[in-house]
């Protein structure tokens, strides 16, 4: 037995040890010339089986179907969507303003303890007046028995309002017309405005006189006001001829631009335009 583990394990029978050899290498693999396949005047062979794509210039490429424009009345519409979403907000906003100068009982003012004190209370009101304007006739006579307030606004065609602009010079505004059940410039005679609303549609002539050239832009603001609502002037975008499409007048000067608000139809009774400049108390006059 000792001598059967001596000898080790016999060689399995049936297999050549010596006549077996080692594994040979892999034949290389040839990869594509990188050159030719990169060349663009070459045909682009994709290796490796993937498939090949070849462009030709001079084929002109297919086009997918293009959708058409918006016409211009739902373009107009959309506007008039966005104004009405706009004056609702104007509106909530005034309304809370009004609930704050509600006169509920507030916490008692201090008299001023010395005459230096008044004097700077005084100082402090004064600055907070605005500049009175000028309300003249058709005949260019000055009215003072109170036309343009709020509660007895100017007439439309009649009156002309008036301010001393920051260049020393005078600008004037006078409403020339008023449509309060206006169609939509641009919504090819289609009526887009929703309904409980009115389109009020306003034509002005401004003039400038004095030194200098001035820009209506830059010195006059125009808004709408009913016992209820402010309304923000809505023409850009609307109306061709805004009162932004104006150059600067030299003296002597004046043109024509339209304005547009949006008014719920149970406040175009009292709805009155407003006229103002950075400057000047805001006058009004009636659309009744």
């Amino acid at each position: 037995m000792l001598d059967g583990m001596a000898q080790g394990r016999d060689s399995p029978t049936g297999y050549d040890w010596e006549a077996h050899s080692d594994p040979s290498e892999p034949a290389p693999l040839a990869l594509p010339d990188r050159d030719r396949v990169l060349r663009d005047d070459a045909p682009h062979d994709a290796p490796y089986g993937a498939p090949s794509f070849t462009y030709d210039p001079q084929e002109p490429l297919e086009e997918g179907p293009r959708r058409g424009g918006l016409p211009a009345w739902a373009i107009v519409a959309i506007v008039i969507v966005q104004a009405a979403a706009l004056v609702a907000v104007v509106g909530l906003v005034m309304g809370g303003l009004q609930r704050l100068a509600d006169p509920s009982p507030a916490a008692p003012v201090a008299a001023p303890s010395s005459e230096e004190e008044s004097a700077s209370v005084a100082a402090s009101q004064s600055s907070q007046e605005r500049e009175p304007g000028v309300v003249t006739d058709s005949a260019g006579r000055e009215v003072t028995d109170g036309t343009g307030g709020y509660d007895r606004p100017a007439t439309v065609g009649e009156h002309t309002v008036s301010w001393t602009a920051w260049t020393d010079g005078a600008l004037g505004v006078t409403p020339l017309e008023v449509d309060t059940a206006a169609t939509a410039p641009g919504a090819d005679g289609k009526d887009v405005v929703q309904d409980g609303y009115r389109l009020v549609l306003v034509t002005y002539e401004v003039r400038y006189d004095g030194p200098g050239q001035l820009a209506p832009a830059e010195e006059l603001w125009l808004t709408g006001e009913s016992d209820r609502t402010y309304f923000p002037d809505i023409a850009e975008g609307l109306v061709p001829d805004p009162m932004t499409s104006i150059s600067p007048l030299d003296s002597g000067e004046s043109a024509r631009f339209r304005s547009a608000f949006l008014v719920p139809e149970k406040e175009v009774d009292t709805f009155r335009l407003g006229v103002e400049t950075f400057s000047g108390e805001l006058l009004y006059f009636t659309t009744g």
